[in-house]
């Protein structure tokens, strides 16, 4: 049975509804939306419901819908509900056979629209209630991204990250109530957003407007979102696996987009923040036993695009059994896609980690000691898997030559869950 109506609006708000959706909006109990409508829709001839603005937080609408369950009740959102917008977060909690989506012309078509750019070779973010941040993660030479505003003020602290991650001459183009009689458009470089110069036009937006970001072709030292970026890409204290390494330990993490990975002795955090690099909405979760190497993690993933990196800190290296390992903190944690152990390496924590994967799950772990390669050949000959010892040497001066300097050498070792182990470690617990 359909009762919950979800409805995009453009910048002409009730006046860009059909009459059948007017129709539905008359005849609803209630109806939800933005301010700017809100009055509007309490004054149509024959509205006989309620009318209220969006909760906050908005996930307080969820208890007051599923009380209304089975009532006529409309959502007014703003252009495609379903492009980061309400319905994005409706459809996890109603089925799609309660609800009636029907989507107006978004925010980004318009803005590509006006930019000349083809969607399908554009990037759509936002940063509405989320870190600004997560855009550093696109940044590339010749990239466009359409980004979806928090407030007026987010143009300006986009450009001050750009400038930061050496991308001062990108051209930010803010576009405001696209569509509409007060559609505005402010360009200008980022550099010229941070520190406008004394003859530059009013860089002011409204608060609800698309940011269109052109980057420029060419970029010094730029990063990709493919794995093995340079070491020096992180702040570290030594503890970081080496780019070569990297590479070659996520082609077996196989990052895919929304998987969940546990990055156990995760030092500078880099093989969670790569694997969040690389999958769309990829999450992970770094462990380790010091402070001071999990905030230099967190800053790590702010630079890099990943402001949603968890990092807990846990000493996980002597516990000796499942339970121990749990009462340290990881009975809580989501069941993990992927899990990738690069310190504190035990037989108890490998069997662990196995245990909570999801069945297709895959188990990396490294060792660079002869203490913990023992370890990895003990789990090897108990699981079977891949074992392969990763040796990498750099060209480096050697007086007024070059030469060979080897680092030291990996002993990896990889395990995949078999797909029909679905009553072990399997369930969802996030």
């Amino acid at each position: 049975m359909t009762w919950l109506d979800v409805m995009g609006l453009t910048e002409d708000g009730l006046d860009g509804l059909t009459r059948d959706q007017l129709a539905r909006v008359r005849g609803a109990g209630l109806v939800i939306g933005p301010d700017r409508v809100r009055d509007a829709v309490t004054a149509l001839d024959g509205f006989g419901g309620s009318a209220e603005a969006w909760p906050v937080p908005f996930l307080d609408i969820i208890p007051r819908l599923q009380s209304r369950r089975g009532e006529a009740v409309v959502i007014l959102a703003t252009g495609d509900p379903l492009w980061y917008g309400a319905a994005s977060t409706l459809v996890r909690y109603f089925n799609a056979e309660e609800m009636r989506i029907t989507p107006a012309p978004s925010g980004f078509q318009w803005a590509a629209s006006r930019m000349g750019w083809p969607l399908h070779t554009t990037r759509t973010l936002t940063v509405h209630g989320r870190p600004h941040e997560t855009v550093l993660k696109y940044l590339a030479p010749s990239a466009r991204l359409l980004v979806l505003a928090h407030d007026r003020q987010s143009p300006h602290k986009l450009a001050r990250l750009l400038l930061a991650a050496g991308y001062g001459a990108a051209q930010i183009t803010a576009l405001g109530h696209i569509g509409g009689g007060q559609e505005s458009a402010h360009a200008a470089p980022a550099q010229d957003w941070v520190s406008p110069p004394h003859d530059a036009p009013d860089l002011h937006v409204p608060d609800f407007h698309v940011i269109a970001i052109a980057c420029p072709d060419a970029v010094e030292g730029f990063l990709p979102l493919t794995p093995g970026l340079p070491d020096e890409a992180f702040q570290s204290d030594g503890k970081l696996t080496k780019a070569e390494t990297r590479a070659a330990s996520l082609a077996k993490l196989k990052p895919q987009d929304g998987g969940m990975l546990w990055d156990l002795g995760c030092g500078s955090g880099a093989i969670g923040i790569e694997w969040m690099r690389a999958g769309v909405n990829a999450r992970a979760i770094g462990v380790d036993h010091r402070d001071d190497r999990l905030q230099v993690a967190r800053g790590n993933a702010d630079r890099l695009g990943t402001p949603e990196w968890q990092g807990m800190k846990r000493d996980l290296s002597h516990a000796l059994d499942d339970k121990a390992l749990d009462d340290k903190g990881l009975d809580d944690l989501p069941d993990p896609d992927a899990v990738f152990i690069g310190g504190g390496l035990t037989v108890a924590l490998a069997e662990l980690a196995f245990k909570r994967l999801k069945p297709g799950g895959r188990l990396v772990a490294n060792a660079v000691t002869l203490e913990s390669e023992a370890v990895l050949l003990a789990l090897w000959q108990a699981h079977g898997g891949e074992l392969t010892r990763i040796a990498v040497s750099r060209a480096e001066p050697v007086g007024p030559l070059h030469g060979w300097r080897p680092l030291m050498p990996v002993t990896q070792w990889a395990l995949e869950k078999p797909r029909a182990a679905q009553g072990e470690g399997g369930e969802d617990r996030s």
